[in-house]
């Protein structure tokens, strides 16, 4: 009987549980496609650094760069550090969508996405470290934890409810003939924010969200001055916002998600904050006191007369 069975091919018993136990093989971490798109990303890194930011500046010998985090005679105030950890985060995530489209399970396109936002702002730091910047610890820490930040997001599918956002704002110069010393880029045109999605939020606590799925509230931090104008007038804004999530609204009007069009719109919406769509007040932290409501777009540097 055990012959006849043989050689009519059947599973002697027990043979299917030992094969639905055993462990499904997984690709490699770093085959040929992976390998070419994550060189041609990173490649493509330096590239952009050249023409943003390094093609104008002073070049020096190799060095590093102590920039003080967000205090107020930091680089930029720490504009700079909320910067880099938001652009990490979206890294983070369009690199694991990236990975996933190879073939890549779950994990490894995490890992894989964690690892390209972390060498990405390792070849920043090091093109850094040949300007008069110099090379940041600083800036590489904040690089790793934003992308660590929406890798953990979407292991625990919080990434509904929290999100990371850039966005543009007015912003004031003063004249020519009166600007102080600086250098370096001048974020006093960005808001830097972390997103409490209540479509995500709500239903998590019990509460059906209704018409407040299209809202969300976020905590900011920008910095006003801090290339162009003196001291006296220069701030570091804490702030807190409600909002517009224009994503949610975007796909309750029809906006398809499984389209490549709706998938480049709506990442776009989900990474920037669009103008005029969020108002909230502001706490300087370098003057003590409060703006607001307002977009994040109220600096005046004329407050003070130049010499």
């Amino acid at each position: 009987m055990d012959r006849l069975r043989a050689d009519r091919g059947d599973a002697a018993p027990g043979a299917a549980e030992d094969v639905a136990a055993a462990p499904a093989l997984r690709a490699p971490l770093l085959d040929r496609k992976t390998a070419v798109a994550s060189a041609g990303i990173l490649a493509a890194v330096p590239a952009i650094g050249w023409y943003t930011w390094w093609a104008d500046e002073k070049k020096t010998s190799f060095h590093l760069a102590n920039e003080g985090w967000f205090g107020r005679t930091a680089v930029a105030g720490g504009a700079d550090k909320a910067s880099h950890f938001v652009v990490s985060a979206m890294l983070e995530d369009a690199g694991e969508a990236i990975y996933r489209s190879l073939g890549k399970d779950e994990r490894q396109a995490r890992l894989l996405g964690v690892g390209l936002a972390a060498l990405g702002g390792l070849v920043i730091e090091t093109g850094d470290g040949f300007t008069e910047y110099g090379a940041s610890w600083e800036d590489l820490t904040t690089n790793v934890l934003g992308a660590l930040a929406a890798a953990e997001l979407k292991r625990t599918g919080w990434d509904d409810t929290v999100g990371f956002r850039l966005g543009l704002v007015k912003k004031r110069i003063p004249d020519p003939c009166c600007r102080s010393n600086g250098h370096g880029g001048d974020y006093s045109k960005w808001v830097h924010s972390a997103d409490l999605k209540l479509n995500g939020l709500l239903p998590r606590l019990g509460v059906r969200p209704g018409p407040a799925r299209f809202l969300l509230v976020s905590f900011t931090y920008g910095t006003k001055g801090y290339r162009f104008s003196p001291v006296e007038v220069r701030e570091r804004n804490v702030g807190v916002d409600l909002g517009l999530n224009v994503e949610e609204v975007l796909r309750a009007v029809g906006v398809p998600p499984g389209k490549w069009w709706g998938k480049a719109v709506l990442a776009f919406v989900r990474y920037f904050r669009i103008p005029w769509t969020a108002f909230g007040w502001r706490y300087d932290l370098n003057s003590g006191r409060w703006h607001g409501p307002d977009t994040g777009d109220v600096f005046d540097p004329g407050a003070v007369i130049y010499d």
